[in-house]
């Protein structure tokens, strides 16, 4: 027996006793026959055992013998390296595969918003027309037991009421109306990725605007509640709410902006329980309409907003925003002899903030994407469309906005900080005490009207209403189902 010369390439390890060899490189031939070449011999050789050369690269033999035990280590690490290797292959197709699925899955998608032509055309002269729809609970012809008739806004700025606010937790959620979706932490905060400067930039809002229809999420309370019965001992004491309102920022903004508002109505229903007043909004028949009749314009603007929170907070922006999504905070305020507890919805937080468990530090901004070049575009002296942005910003206790300056295709230009307290202080046709005292004035009103529990057995909810022909809010009592919005998982849990 012995061992050709020419395998000496093919042959991983070699040693003196022929143990230890790779199968198929420890064979026995005779002399090469002087009509067949060595090449074409060896070749012959690899196939019949199924080897090539390829897999095997030129190695040169070991000056040292090596034992069997010694090669058979030698071959377990080499299996393993070519294990790893292989399982990362394995892993870098499984993400190659995982792409083109997302491909496939975006480009399968329906559109939902249908495209629009650029440049947006803007007419200033034109105003919005609205029609208001009755409501079918509060005809023109009926008139409350009691009611609140709406005044000047500068009789409202003399009464100066006071507000503190402060945060006393917060919850993350996938959607407002589940509260299996909700947990209480950070993982939904979003961080901006710029600092809080001037920049110019260039986003296009409009990337995969056909896809996604951006809809305000519902008004449920379920989520607020859910975290109200993780802080149970704090907020429920000898069979009574810590608190006297429980609603969303929305809700209270709505009322605010009702000292101005001459075109929308609102509907609120309200539910007393355990000395609480739970406050949720049912859109009326004309907020209804509105967004059954939304124009592809303003569709795209909404979304827009979406989209520029997106490009301000990640380096790598999805091609569809989560709206759903959202980090809220738990405020509680006291206004006059009221107490508030209400939740807001954080855009994000600043570049240097930290939030966990462990550490609490940092600053919330609010995010605005708008129509304008710069600041002095923003007629915020005599323009009562900024009080909304005041409002948002002074009920979280948020002293900065970031906005996003886009043109008419829907491209966001430069970045600009603005201080809230600077539009307070620019503002001329509105006032921040004016806001607050109405609020007042309207929680009063709730409290005088609501004198008992809700109940099993009475079911009563009271509606309120606010007409802006007329400047008046109005309430009436009802038990419909639709109405009901206290859950039986949240009312079990405190009774």
């Amino acid at each position: 027996m012995r061992e050709s010369p020419q395998f000496w390439r093919l042959t991983s390890y070699y040693d003196c006793t022929g143990r230890g060899r790779p199968k198929g490189f420890c064979v026995e031939i005779s002399p090469p026959s002087p009509h067949i070449p060595s090449s074409e011999l060896i070749s012959n050789e690899v196939s019949k055992n199924n080897h090539s050369f390829e897999l095997y690269p030129e190695l040169i033999p070991p000056s040292v013998p090596l034992s069997s035990d010694d090669y058979e280590e030698e071959i377990e690490k080499k299996i393993d390296n070519e294990q790893i290797l292989t399982s990362k292959i394995i892993i870098e197709n499984k993400k190659d595969t995982k792409k083109i699925h997302k491909k496939n899955k975006y480009q399968d998608l329906p559109i939902v918003c249908p495209s629009i032509e650029l440049p947006v055309k803007r007419d200033e002269n034109k105003k919005i027309s609205i029609t208001l729809l009755p409501c079918l609970q509060f005809p023109q012809s009926y008139s409350s037991p009691s009611e609140i008739t709406i005044e000047f806004w500068r009789r409202y700025h003399t009464m100066r009421v006071s507000f503190s606010q402060k945060e006393v937790g917060y919850f993350s959620t996938a959607d407002r109306a589940d509260r299996t979706r909700c947990r209480e932490d950070y993982r939904y905060l979003k961080k901006l990725i710029y600092p809080l400067e001037q920049k110019k930039v260039q986003f296009d809002l409009n990337i995969g605007a056909e896809y996604l229809d951006a809809k305000e999420p519902p008004a449920s309370l379920d989520s607020i509640m859910w975290w109200i019965i993780q802080h149970k001992k704090e907020l429920f004491i000898d069979k009574k709410f810590t608190f006297d309102f429980l609603c969303w920022r929305g809700t209270l903004r709505k009322i605010m902006s009702s000292l101005f508002d001459t075109v929308l109505d609102w509907r609120i229903g309200i539910i007393r329980w355990h000395g609480c007043h739970f406050m949720v909004v049912f859109h009326t028949e004309t907020e209804v309409n509105i967004e059954n009749e939304q124009t592809p314009i303003e569709k795209r603007m909404q979304y827009w907003g979406h989209k520029f929170e997106d490009y301000i907070t990640t380096d790598t922006p999805p091609l569809f925003p989560s709206p759903k999504k959202f980090f809220s905070t738990m405020n509680k305020a006291t206004l006059g002899r009221h107490r508030l507890l209400y939740s807001c919805e954080i855009d994000a937080c600043t570049l240097n903030s930290t939030y966990n468990e462990e550490k609490k530090q940092g600053t919330y901004v609010e995010v605005k994407v708008t129509y304008a070049k710069h600041l002095l575009d923003l007629n915020t002296v005599s323009s009562r469309k900024y009080s909304k942005w005041w409002q948002q910003c002074y009920l979280a206790g948020i002293n900065h906005m970031l906005l996003g300056f886009r043109n008419n295709y829907g491209v966001v230009e430069y970045l600009q900080p603005l201080c809230t307290k600077d539009i307070e202080i620019r503002a001329k046709t509105w006032s921040a005490s004016a806001f607050l005292s109405f609020l007042d004035e309207f929680c009063s009103f709730v409290q005088r009207t609501i004198t008992k529990d809700w109940s099993y057995k009475d079911r009563d909810v009271y509606l309120f209403y606010y007409s802006p022909k007329e400047k008046k809010i109005k309430w009436r009592l009802s038990n419909e189902q639709q109405y009901q919005f206290l859950p039986d998982w949240f009312i079990n849990e405190f009774s």
